[in-house]
């Protein structure tokens, strides 16, 4: 239950609630000087804010099994393994997602237009 348990204050806390790809959209637009392209980075950014929507619902989803996975005392270890190997494999697909994301943007812009971003970021 000790897993079960960690892994619930894992999706809790670091679900991304709260976050929001608005700080990039601002900076592109004050960087890149192509509208176009600042368009387009907003398209990927609101893409990249969906999915983070998404995973939040589906983490808090998670997170009300877990609590009743382990308020059921007679489960064992290979009970919850399956559910907690498939939970791992949506929070990859949803990272590659957003890294897919990432690299989507920095296609859209130079090196120097990246690094004048990310400066600003900071």
């Amino acid at each position: 239950m000790i897993v079960a348990t960690m892994t619930l204050v894992v999706l809790v806390l670091g679900g991304g609630s709260g976050f929001s790809f608005d700080m990039y959209r601002k900076a592109a637009e004050e960087v890149i000087q192509d509208k176009q392209i600042v368009k387009q980075i907003k398209s990927v950014t609101k893409a990249a804010d969906k999915e983070m929507k998404n995973w939040q619902k589906d983490a808090n989803k998670i997170a009300k099994q877990i609590v009743e996975m382990n308020q059921n005392y007679d489960l064992a270890r290979t009970d919850i393994e399956p559910f907690l190997n498939q939970v791992d494999s949506r929070r990859n697909k949803f990272q590659e997602k957003l890294i897919q994301l990432r690299f989507q943007a920095k296609d859209l812009m130079s090196h120097e237009e990246w690094e004048a971003m990310y400066a600003q970021l900071e």
